[in-house]
């Protein structure tokens, strides 16, 4: 079978920027230090048996799969890599920090970046 120069490449392509960074660690724990508590979030049996049945509710709304997914397996090793990367940004903290900025060197009053 010919092919002709305008089929489309399918071929998967890597994005090159900075989409995607790997964070330093932001706690002095090790990651074995950490215990994840692992449970199921919504239990549905125990609601039906005090005469809360969402069971009916959510399968009209098409959302068991979603309530599957959370209740679905937990990966600890992950949640233990990503808390101890977690970093915090603090809304005031960080309009303090600029206020200082400015007060210091106050032609960067007014900008974005």
């Amino acid at each position: 079978m010919a092919s002709s120069s305008s089929d489309q490449d399918t071929s998967m392509q890597l994005v090159t920027s900075d989409t995607y960074q790997i964070k330093g660690r932001t706690m002095k724990l090790e990651e074995g230090e950490l215990t994840v508590q692992v449970e199921n979030l919504v239990d549905f049996i125990s609601l039906a048996h005090h005469d809360c049945d969402l069971t009916n509710y959510l399968k009209y709304q098409d959302m068991n799969g979603y309530f599957n997914m959370l209740n679905g397996p937990s990966y600890e090793n992950h949640a233990r890599y990503f808390w101890v990367r977690a970093e915090i940004y603090d809304k005031y903290a960080a309009r303090m920090e600029e206020h200082e900025k400015v007060l210091i060197d106050p032609s960067l009053g007014g900008k974005t970046n």
